[in-house]
């Protein structure tokens, strides 16, 4: 009796790897693209920026000042509470100490690192953000969070 059995090499398992790496990197989540969809431009003088209306709540130790004004400037987002938290952290320990946290009804976690009564102000400090800034951050990063409480 003969048992042949398959065997892996390699070249196999780069070949899987490649098409796993692949399929991940094409395809988006609901989730995610849901989440953009409601994200729009809006031209303020010469220049646009990402604006995006959501209702959203300061949450408990994530810093929030005791008015969240209408327009944020927003440099983080997640699903994890913890790691919103820790970005915070960060921020405030590189010298950005207004940086604070908030959640959405999904629950969404934002980090904002400013709050303004108006478009204009928002938009400029968006556009203040340095290059060297100590996070890195992938589109739609930055943008401003127009809240509705």
């Amino acid at each position: 009796m003969f048992i042949s059995g398959c065997k892996t090499t390699e070249a196999n398992y780069r070949q899987a790897y490649e098409r796993a790496i692949a399929a991940r990197d094409s395809v988006e989540t609901y989730g995610e693209a849901a989440h953009r969809m409601d994200m729009r431009v809006v031209v303020i003088g010469n220049d646009s920026v990402c604006v995006k209306n959501e209702r959203v709540r300061p949450i408990d130790g994530g810093g929030a000042p005791v008015d969240i004004l209408a327009y944020n400037v927003v440099v983080g987002q997640f699903k994890q509470r913890f790691n919103a938290m820790s970005l915070r952290t960060r921020l405030v320990d590189a010298g950005y100490a207004d940086a604070f946290v908030v959640e959405t009804a999904e629950p969404y976690y934002y980090i904002i690192l400013s709050t303004h009564g108006d478009m204009a102000a928002a938009a400029r400090a968006l556009r203040a953000i340095p290059a060297g800034f100590p996070v890195a951050m992938r589109s739609p990063l930055p943008f401003i969070l127009q809240t509705s409480r």
